[in-house]
């Protein structure tokens, strides 16, 4: 990481307003670099399901073998948030980054609150799901080897699927990993915002829909992420998972922790050229690695 970017990122803190966003976001433009990386293809909007935002872009090298397919789940608070913004490399880097690590990356919309909501964004994940079981052999991917990768709401509603088998087609959750960063898995608390009540509809709705216990049983390998300056709410609730797990396996489990990062700068610096950050990308690749070995599917399939 550039010093003046950990020192800028240090002075924003981590309250989630407007002017974090707006700074986080703006913070590694420069370092995307515009248009279509050499050797990389991608195929936009893709319907996957009946809802106008089931849409996805498939990122993708020479589709001449079988790669493990990395889906990208955004974030938004439930409410806002895309695939991709015109004018902006967001979230495109994600699936950029994937094709050029010997991976076919899929970014993906989904429908938002107060218009869509619970279990929705679990639903809508299903079925992108399936729809690259079905279709990504044709871009070099594997359909046995998909690892879900959510940030934000995008986290809640990946775990959201996994704690829900009654949500998976054929009795499988069809992936072979999640990587949750910085999301909330827990609605117990008293207090919660309109964003979350907007998808849930009332606290005691929230409450009864949190994922984590369904999450931890689901027993799909998991890498969990937090940014060194995320809110308290997310560091809370990355501690409440990792105890989950570790009471599940009597072993601390798979964490990454991303030093000089927050809740924005965490997703928005990969694949970034220039800045030698490397750590998202190591764990990413490190977990797909794993989680999409023969012998580890069989334990998700």
């Amino acid at each position: 990481m550039l010093a003046e970017h950990a020192r800028t990122i240090a002075a924003l803190g981590s309250d989630l307003g407007p002017e974090l966003v707006m700074a986080s976001e703006s913070l590694y433009v420069p370092y995307h670099v515009t248009g279509t990386p050499c050797g990389v293809s991608v195929t936009r909007d893709a319907t996957y399901g009946p809802g106008e935002r089931n849409r996805l872009d498939v990122f993708f090298g020479e589709p001449t073998d079988r790669r493990p397919v990395l889906l990208y789940v955004h974030g938004g608070g439930f409410v806002m948030g895309d695939k991709t913004t015109p004018g902006s490399p967001y979230y495109d880097n994600v699936g950029w980054w994937a094709a050029r690590n010997g991976l076919v990356g899929v970014t993906i919309a989904y429908g938002l609150a107060p218009r869509s909501t619970y279990p929705s964004g679990a639903v809508d994940l299903g079925a992108a799901i399936g729809w690259v079981r079905a279709n990504i052999a044709a871009y070099g991917g594997d359909p046995n080897s998909i690892v879900v990768m959510g940030q934000s709401a995008g986290a809640i509603h990946a775990a959201t699927y996994a704690a829900r088998p009654d949500l998976w087609s054929a009795g499988a959750s069809g992936v072979a990993g999640l990587i949750l960063m910085s999301g909330v898995y827990d609605f117990s608390s008293p207090d919660q915002p309109p964003n979350v009540l907007a998808y849930y509809g009332d606290r005691a709705s929230a409450t009864a829909a949190s994922p984590l216990h369904g999450l931890v049983a689901s027993r799909i390998p998991l890498l969990v992420g937090i940014a060194q300056y995320d809110a308290p709410l997310f560091q809370v609730e990355a501690m409440g998972l990792v105890k989950a797990l570790f009471a599940r396996d009597g072993a601390f489990p798979n964490v990454m922790y991303l030093a000089g990062h927050n809740h924005i700068t965490e997703i928005t610096h990969l694949n970034a050229a220039g800045i030698d950050d490397e750590m998202l990308a190591l764990h990413i690749r490190d977990f797909v690695q794993h989680a999409t070995r023969a012998d580890a599917r069989s334990v998700t399939r």
